[in-house]
């Protein structure tokens, strides 16, 4: 039997869906998460990109890049996580790409947006791409004792930060998106999404984005941080 180690952050999204694909499939591992800001040598050499995740099988092969990563453990599990038609297969990787772009922007609102005007350019286009999911997508009720779907799992980690930012900016970032909504309360209710992160997760995100110097960081260091666990 394999071994895998998942090398990761506590809080990046992408190794919050590997986290999710391991533990649905029941698959043991070792997890070892890392400062994003102080990348040890070791992780350096194991990573070609040195990014988070890296997920080490067997002591000796390294895979990198969470997509690549989701793929192998569901193909060694037999699964396949969107259906087996070929069209719904296409469409539903269509959707992750755009999943992926939203948390690229939520990565902007975070890292690079200094100013009010580049976060108004930030949420426009945050806008724009939950206009196509909305409109591609009719979302399922998400069954609490059922897997979910691959979908589910790239959507869960993009909607989770929301609730964060909404609070920092004072804007609702599911304005106009009712199904979006839903999908993502329900998606927070989930164990395999709750347990995808700590406990604290929350509070760390807070002070992870409030060192930091865009426009969100300096409203969210304006706010006492047990008011806004408050608001969550």
């Amino acid at each position: 039997m394999s071994s895998y180690h998942l090398i990761g952050h506590r809080l990046c999204p992408y190794v919050q869906r590997v986290a999710m694909v391991l533990a649905q499939n029941g698959i043991a591992h070792k997890r070892t998460d890392i400062a994003l800001d102080a990348k040890p040598d070791w992780f350096l050499a194991l990573s070609p990109t040195g990014n988070v995740p890296v997920l080490v099988v067997d002591d000796e092969r390294t895979l990198f890049e969470a997509a690549a990563i989701c793929q192998y453990l569901e193909a060694i599990t037999g699964k396949n996580p969107c259906g087996v038609d070929a069209y719904d297969l296409a469409l539903a990787q269509a959707v992750v790409a755009i999943g992926d772009k939203l948390l690229s922007l939520t990565a902007d609102l975070i890292y690079r947006d200094l100013s009010e005007s580049s976060v108004d350019a930030t949420m426009h286009q945050i806008h724009k791409q939950m206009s196509i999911v909305s409109d591609l997508m009719s979302p399922q009720v998400v069954d609490t004792d059922k897997d979910l779907s691959m979908l589910d799992i790239v959507f869960a980690t993009v909607f989770r930060p929301f609730a964060l930012i909404a609070v920092g900016l004072n804007r609702d970032l599911f304005a106009g998106f009712p199904r979006l909504r839903g999908w993502a309360s329900d998606l927070a209710k989930h164990e395999t999404v709750r347990n995808a992160v700590p406990a604290t997760y929350y509070r760390e995100l807070h002070e992870f984005i409030a060192c930091k110097d865009g426009y969100l960081a300096r409203r969210l260091r304006m706010i006492p941080q047990d008011n806004i666990m408050l608001a969550l």
